[in-house]
């Protein structure tokens, strides 16, 4: 019987080396860590609980840590649990990428962790992002990174696989973004639980890597526990650049692999959409949303925060520059890592930005989940660029209303102070 993806690595990162299928339950070796403040917060004090006196080493040859959710310095215990993690990693001999480094989800692979065909498990659930490069990546739990620092391994349940197959152009003003929020709104949150979403088609094959890391990165709001998209030229070429010798291990799956469900869509007839309050899944396009005025627009996150997404954006704030314009609610623009903030400076992105009026800030997660930076208030409404709107996402309550979008869409919107897509700019 032929193997999905998601089938064929966890075969092989096994730990006894079997074929695996759907259904079975198998203890694996992963390629690469990622853990963030989930490590002092959680797994530091239960590691020791064991009794364990030093991390498994080949754990610690292939882990990172990024504290990137507390921000530099925002409150003492932030400061408290960044030290236990700098002083945890230094006894263990553990790599570590301090707080302004950037979000996890983007500097994992900037330094050469991801490669294709890799089992890449992280202690934060947008870990699923690093299946654009061909690869399993699952979130795992404080407990689960115990398990591996003091083992080497731990067991996964091998999931079934969806597919969603995409064919056709993107219309102009659509981006990947569009595309993924469509499936959300058309498939719901909980059409994928506990399986793999595999991507195909051409539609796939035409998007840069950084477009489909964006679709992989909200697997996780689609239920799934991986996002993968196919290996192809354009992945070997964005990772030539990415320091190490980490070896590549490309996958396809066999032509008579089993999958649960395929999604057939046609990239032709998408337009501009958002997802409405209080959900990812609460899609409707553009044009039919009416006007809603934004006090807030964010631009960052681990979904669209790399120099793709500036490059986008940074056209559509040049143009309004040159009209006069400035952006009207409060705007605020995060990179996805220290490397992406500075190529944008080289770029004069940087310069565009804060003569329109937005804020520019060094990288983190803050304002996404609501911890720093850009929390919105009782009542406020706001445009972000980050995969999650539920209630209390971005520091809100139930009266503050989140809208979801891709970076074209919160771009315009920034200078027109109501939702609109880029092409609906005066």
């Amino acid at each position: 019987m032929g193997q999905t993806i998601s089938e064929k690595i966890l075969s092989r990162q096994a730990v006894d080396q079997r074929d695996v299928f759907a259904g079975d339950r198998v203890d694996v070796k992963p390629n690469s860590v990622l853990s963030n403040e989930m490590l002092p917060m959680v797994s530091i004090s239960k590691f020791f609980m064991t009794g364990a006196k030093t991390v498994n080493q080949e754990i610690a040859e292939n882990m990172l840590i990024i504290l990137d959710h507390g921000g530099i310095g925002t409150t003492d215990k932030m400061v408290d649990l960044h030290q236990m993690s700098r002083d945890f990693a230094k006894e263990h001999n553990l790599m570590l990428d301090d707080a302004g480094s950037g979000i996890s989800h983007v500097v994992f692979h900037e330094k050469g962790f991801v490669k294709p065909g890799y089992l890449v498990l992280g202690t934060d659930s947008h870990t699923v992002t690093h299946g654009a490069f061909n690869s399993f990546a699952k979130g795992i739990g404080g407990s689960d990174l115990v398990e591996l620092m003091v083992k080497g391994t731990t067991w996964l349940d091998v999931p079934e696989t969806n597919i969603v197959k995409v064919e056709g152009k993107l219309p102009e003003n659509v981006y990947s973004k569009d595309l993924l929020l469509y499936v959300n709104g058309e498939k719901k949150m909980t059409w994928s639980t506990d399986k793999t979403i595999e991507w195909k088609g051409a539609t796939i094959h035409d998007l840069s890597m950084e477009a489909r890391l964006t679709m992989s990165n909200m697997a996780i709001e689609q239920g799934a526990v991986a996002g993968i998209m196919p290996h192809d030229r354009k992945t070997d070429d964005y990772l030539k650049d990415v320091p190490g010798d980490r070896e590549s291990l490309p996958v396809k799956p066999d032509e008579d692999a089993q999958y649960a469900e395929t999604f057939e869509v046609d990239a032709t007839e998408l337009v501009p959409v958002v997802a409405a309050p209080h959900s990812p899944d609460n899609v409707h396009p553009i044009s039919e949303i009416g006007d809603v005025e934004l006090d807030q627009v964010f631009i960052g996150s681990c979904t669209n925060a790399r120099i793709e997404d500036m490059e986008i954006m940074v056209k559509i704030f040049k143009q309004e520059i040159d009209k006069g314009n400035k952006v009207k609610p409060r705007t605020l623009v995060i990179p996805g890592s220290a490397a992406v903030g500075l190529e944008a400076a080289k770029r004069g992105y940087i310069q565009i930005f804060m003569e329109s009026g937005a804020v520019w800030s060094y990288s983190t997660c803050g304002a996404c989940y609501g911890g720093t930076q850009g929390r919105v208030g009782p009542n406020m409404t706001a445009l972000s660029t980050t995969n999650r709107n539920f209630i209390g996402r971005m520091g809100g309550d139930k009266t503050s209303m989140v809208y979801l979008s891709s970076p074209a869409t919160a771009a315009a919107s920034a200078f027109a102070g109501k939702i609109i897509s880029a092409d609906m700019l005066n």
